[in-house]
């Protein structure tokens, strides 16, 4: 009876245990020597502390990675998943994630000033103290986050999903995205915009998805999502 027991709860183990990720070891030697690696494999990778300044990481998977800590200032994180990710003390100053998942990820004490967030999926998201001076996150979906302790008193809230959110409220002042910024800082675009010269993310075109119901109606393209209308440059 016992033997029976002991083999059915081995079974339910291994049937119910959380499944490890595990990132492409050649992505990661990739980025580390190169600093860009597009649409690559770190998922839970630890890249804590790592200086990663102005790296490429477009559409990559960093679903559970460890990014506590680094130096991602300038980075582009365009259509990258990070979910879950630990992000904790991370520098991420002028970091462009447009459209980047970044659901139940850990923005504790993180530097964003100068970062664009805008049309990411942010649900679940804990910015408690984080530095969000200038930030845009006009468009993003920020159902349930926690904004405990942080300044948002700079930050482009324009057309945000902010169901549920802690720490923020209707009277709060926000930027809207289309007006001019503080110290006469250059006016973002109201849409992502993303160079259409990009290559190809294996064999699938690299398009940034804009949460439903957010934003204005557009048109995909091969390359990412950019207004019907003139005048779109793609990121630097």
């Amino acid at each position: 009876m016992n033997r029976r027991l002991y083999f059915c709860s081995v079974v339910s183990f291994l049937l119910f245990a959380p499944v490890a990720r595990a990132y492409n070891p050649t992505d990661l030697k990739t980025l580390l020597a190169t600093n860009k690696c597009i649409g690559c494999d770190l998922s839970g990778a630890d890249l804590s502390r790592k200086r990663l300044a102005n790296a490429d990481l477009q559409a990559a998977n960093l679903v559970g990675a460890n990014l506590a800590g680094a130096n991602l200032s300038g980075a582009k994180l365009g259509g990258a998943n990070l979910t879950g990710a630990n992000l904790n003390k991370t520098n991420l100053t002028s970091a462009v994630l447009q459209a980047a998942s970044l659901i139940d990820v850990n923005f504790t004490n993180t530097n964003l000033t100068g970062t664009d967030l805008s049309y990411a999926n942010l649900v679940n998201t804990n910015f408690n103290r984080a530095i969000l001076s200038n930030t845009d996150l006009a468009g993003a979906n920020l159902a349930l986050a926690d904004f405990t302790g942080a300044n948002l008193s700079t930050t482009s809230l324009d057309r945000a999903n902010l169901a549920g959110a802690k720490g923020v409220t209707t009277s709060m002042p926000t930027r809207k995205i289309d007006t001019p910024a503080p110290n006469n800082a250059p006016i973002k675009p109201n849409l992502p915009t993303v160079d259409e010269g990009a290559p190809t993310i294996r064999n699938r075109p690299r398009v940034y998805r804009i949460p439903t119901g957010l934003g204005r109606p557009e048109r995909t393209v091969p390359g990412g999502t950019r207004n019907t209308g003139s005048g779109n440059s793609g990121l630097d």
